[in-house]
């Protein structure tokens, strides 16, 4: 379909490699639809490589990409137009400077500038022009020439034998590109060097390497001058650099996304460099909303000129002749996705618009914003482990969709430093579990650390038989170790209700089913929950036919707006699983609040409060000692001692201390020092001092130390020992 490198994992799943060995080259972008990038409001490039400095090659490195390293001999200037940069003169007001300015930045020794005065035909001003350089991207810089015709040993022209045209007096500015130094979104310039008295034509100055983006070159005398060419040479890598990738299609029928992994080196000083790897997906081709000016409002409007469209009531409307831009706006808003599509803008005709070009915008509604950077896997990436789909870690733009996009995002702080890129994969499957999952929770409020029996519901808004796969296992992700799952209950369209009551269950003994087989519990671990059920194979909130999936399990909250993510699987079809999107999916009567009627997706569907946090309120809570008393002696029967402690509140991590001591005060050995967030731990311990010597019967103390940023808090409490 795609002409994608594709590793078979599974019968509807597969893996997409970019880059490395044998994957789909870097320079070609990877999917088939050409990335296109906004650059400004108005403008929008089109490409995978936005201010062009990521280098494809570095020192031969085939399969691997990294932030352009500069060549100290060649001139960083000569690109700055096609990087995006600009060259412009506030001071000179003429019609048609900028092709004038731009012979400064063509590598060509016979044109140039110039400031000069022609007796009987025009007067100028050589005093006080200024020169306004962005090289389009931010690049260490260490030197830059500047010069007039036939002055510079490489572009001698006798032709032209003006090397006496140069500047005698000049001030020179720089800024670094970074946000901190923009006021009002306009560099604060600083200036680098005043000469007064210059008698150089080839002005060549070394600077001390630099990160440069804006350079200000101003005239300091009222004595004519030109300037053949104006030089700028790096050193070292760029501090930014963009790679982001074509679209892929995955096909009509849509798909899961499943793992993203990558392989990644680092050059020069490791902490000093880094990369970021995000994704967006999308319901439709493009990412972004092109619009235009209207002549009569001077509002910006995404549609062509002279669209007719369908409303949801059936009536054709001339969205330019019917209504005034507002309100043609707001009905166009209200339009389904695909009859926007048919008349909106595409790249080609906004290009086309020349002064009518309105701003570009990101689509929000079919496109979801890129993703926060993923975290590297726990496990290291390798060419040779690249490919596997149970590596790396799961994409999080929504999903199922038909449009995916990756963005790489190169970082450094240092010159010598950078990372690079030397493979990435990621895995898809299709077709999906359902056109849409909607998941919601009850009770929404609990109090902290107290075992509350939640209700959670998993409403399929569409399953299309023989097209979608269905599922029949279902995993909820939890703070904590679940206590117990007490029911699982499926609703079918057709009225049907089947259920299974595993209430007496031991969780230590999985995984289990009931008497018929068709409901189990699987998995009941630290931070999820997965059980199966019965096949659900058909949907349909249009008709009013839906299936409804409730689990009845009990857990503890320990921190603000927890969030009960849920995923949803075809145990035959694949490895790929569908996460649900908070919504209104079943209606609890009298606790629950939604507003919005049950099929609406609702920010709070899958998210659990507890009190907010107050001076005083403590965040170890729940700590005990057990079992109460335990006997090291080696016969398989308590003897272990467990530290068993929540973390409530705590957002992030904090060092955590576990001391066992005797009863004269003295510590006889640390359990623990570590970071830990919030969470349910258990710490054992052996009996044993530090030295591994088992310690006499009697009654020790335990002290749980947490060191957060707020405050220090610290609990206590005893251990019995006896053998």
């Amino acid at each position: 379909m795609l002409g994608l490198l594709v590793h078979g994992v599974g019968a509807s799943s597969r893996t997409i490699v970019m880059g490395g060995e044998g994957g789909l080259l870097w320079k070609d972008g990877g999917g088939t639809i050409k990335a296109a990038v906004e650059t400004a409001p108005n403008q929008v490039e089109v490409g995978i490589t936005p201010a062009n400095v990521i280098d494809f090659n570095l020192d031969g490195r085939s399969g691997w990409i990294f932030p352009q390293r500069a060549d100290e001999t060649k001139n960083i200037a000569l690109g700055l137009l096609d990087r995006g940069g600009r060259l412009s003169s506030p001071t000179i007001l003429e019609s048609g400077i900028e092709a004038s300015l731009a012979l400064m930045v063509d590598n060509k020794g016979a044109t140039a500038f110039e400031r000069k005065s022609i007796s009987g035909v025009r007067q100028v001003n050589a005093f006080g022009v200024y020169f306004d350089f962005d090289l389009g991207a931010r690049f260490g810089v260490s030197r830059i020439q500047f010069f007039p015709r036939n002055a510079h040993p490489d572009y001698l022209d006798s032709d032209n034998p003006f090397q006496n045209d140069y500047l005698r007096a000049y001030e020179l500015f720089l800024n670094d590109g970074s946000e901190e130094t923009q006021i009002e979104g306009r560099p604060a310039m600083t200036s680098y060097k005043l000469e007064l008295q210059n008698d150089e034509p080839v002005v060549d100055l070394r600077i001390p390497p630099q990160y440069v983006r804006y350079l200000r070159l101003k005239s300091q005398t009222v004595i004519d001058f030109e300037i053949a060419e104006f030089q700028v040479f790096g050193v070292g890598f760029v501090p930014e650099a963009i790679y982001v990738s074509n679209i892929f299609d995955l096909g009509s029928q849509l798909a899961l996304w499943g793992n993203i992994r990558w392989l990644e080196e680092h050059l020069g000083r490791e902490r000093m460099s880094r990369v970021h790897i995000s994704t967006r997906s999308g319901l439709d081709d493009t990412p972004l909303v092109y619009n235009r000016i209207d002549t009569e409002s001077g509002l910006g409007v995404p549609w062509k000129e002279g669209s007719v469209v369908t409303t949801a009531e059936g009536l054709q409307v001339k969205l330019d002749e019917a209504l005034g831009a507002p309100e043609a706006l707001a009905l166009f808003r209200k339009l389904p996705l695909e009859e926007k599509n048919r008349v909106a803008l595409t790249l080609a005709d906004y290009l086309a618009l020349g002064g009518k070009k309105g701003e570009v915008e990101d689509d929000l509604e079919a496109w979801s914003p890129w993703s926060p950077p993923y975290s590297p896997a726990g496990v290291a990436i390798t060419a040779e482990n690249l490919g596997d789909s149970q590596l790396g870690v799961p994409i999080v733009s929504p999903g199922p969709r038909r449009y995916l996009q990756f963005e790489a995002e190169f970082m450094s702080e240092d010159l010598a430093a950078a990372t690079g890129l030397g493979g990435l994969s990621f895995t898809v499957s299709g077709p999906p579990v359902a056109q849409e999952l909607l998941g919601e929770i009850s009770p929404r409020s609990t109090e902290l650390g107290v075992p509350t029996t939640f209700t959670y519901a998993v409403l399929p808004t569409l399953v299309k038989p023989r097209i979608d796969t269905g599922f029949d296992v279902f995993e909820i992700s939890t703070p904590v170790r679940a206590e117990a799952v007490e029911e699982i209950q499926v609703t079918f369209p057709d009225g049907q209700v089947r259920s299974a009551d595993f209430s007496a269950a031991d969780l230590q003994a999985l995984p289990l089913a009931d008497a018929s087989g068709d409901f189990g519990i699987e998995a009941v671990d630290d931070h999820r929950l997965r059980v199966r059920f019965p096949m659900i194979g058909a949907s349909d909130l249009g008709t009013g036919k839906t299936a409804l999936l409730k689990i009845r399990f009990r857990c503890r909250v320990l921190r603000y707006g927890t969030k009960f993510a849920g995923t949803a699987w075809n145990a035959a079809a694949g490895d790929v699983g569908q996460g649900v999107i908070a919504g209104n999916a079943f209606r609890f009567a009298e606790q629950d609040d939604d507003l919005l009627p049950v099929g609406s997706p609702t920010q709070r569907g899958l998210s659990v409060d507890v009190p907010l946090s107050g001076v005083g309120e403590k965040m170890l809570i729940n700590a005990r000692a057990v079992p109460r008393p335990f006997t090291p002696n080696q016969d398989g029967i308590n003897d272990r001692a467990s530290i068993v402690y929540d973390i409530a509140r705590l957002v992030g991590g904090a060092p955590v201390r576990i001391e066992i001591f005797d009863l004269a005060g003295l510590q006889v050995r640390q359990l623990l020092a570590a970071t830990q967030e919030s969470g349910s731990f258990a710490v054992p311990w052996d009996g044993k001092d530090g030295q591994g010597r088992l310690l006499p019967p009697g009654i020790y103390i335990y002290r749980i130390t947490l060191d957060s940023d707020i405050r220090g808090e610290t609990v206590v409490g005893t251990v019995e020992m006896v053998y």
